[in-house]
Parts: structure tokens; C-alpha cells; sequence
């Protein structure tokens, strides 16, 4: 009986996993009701550790427009469901920032008025 939970918790997993991966893609919700149109950024962050992880996806759902986030330790890649009436992809960079991470996108002079990181560097690869 635990093989055939483990087994599903994982099948579960690998699809919510594949599930998460599309990037900007549009999906009206909601039938007969005020639609929203959301889609997943896939935005590469400079965290290093599982505080870093617990900020981001504490932090960005604060954010107008973000719905969730899920930041992946392994590949540094942050999952951000957000509406895209509200925000977008170069505003949620500005709300990383804020937050206190670069993106692998940003310049290599790009300075930070907060850095999230209170032990070693962390920000940058």
C-alpha cells in the first residue's frame, strides 16, 4: 500500500512539474464568470539557498498582479503565475529586485538597493 502511494505522489508531482513549465502562455479561467487571463514566467533568479526559495514565494504573490510562485533550488528557475492585465514579465523583474535577487537576464552592472542575502554573496553566478 505505501508503494502504490509513493508511486502516486510521484506521478502527481512529474505532472504538476510539466504542467509548471510553459512560459507566457494565456489561459482564460473562470466559464460564466469575470475572466482572467494568466500566464507562468520562467525567470532564472541568482538565489543560492532555501531561504532565498522561501522569500521569493513568500514575497512575490504580495506583488500586484502575481497569483504564486515556486522557485525550483536546484535550477534557480522561479515558476510566477501572474495576471497578465495586471503585470508583466519586465515588471516581476523590478519585483525580484525589490525583493533582493538579480535575474539571469540583467546586465552585468546592475546594482541592488536591498540584497536578500545576509551570509556570503548569493546574487550572482
Amino acid at each position: 500500500m505505501k508503494h502504490i502511494f509513493k508511486i502516486s505522489v510521484l506521478a502527481f508531482f512529474i505532472l504538476f512539474t510539466f504542467g509548471a513549465k510553459a512560459q507566457d502562455t494565456t489561459a482564460p479561467t473562470g466559464a460564466g464568470t469575470q475572466q482572467t487571463d494568466v500566464a507562468v514566467y520562467n525567470v532564472k533568479v541568482m538565489f543560492h539557498c532555501a531561504n532565498g526559495k522561501a522569500l521569493l514565494e513568500s514575497e512575490l504573490p504580495k506583488k500586484r498582479g502575481v497569483v504564486s510562485a515556486v522557485a525550483h533550488l536546484d535550477t534557480k528557475i522561479v515558476d510566477v503565475t501572474y495576471d497578465t492585465k495586471l503585470t508583466k514579465p519586465e515588471t516581476i523583474n523590478e519585483y525580484i529586485h525589490q525583493i533582493g535577487y538579480l535575474v539571469e537576464s540583467d546586465p552585468a552592472d546592475t546594482k541592488l538597493n536591498n540584497k536578500a542575502c545576509s551570509h556570503g554573496e548569493g546574487h550572482q553566478e
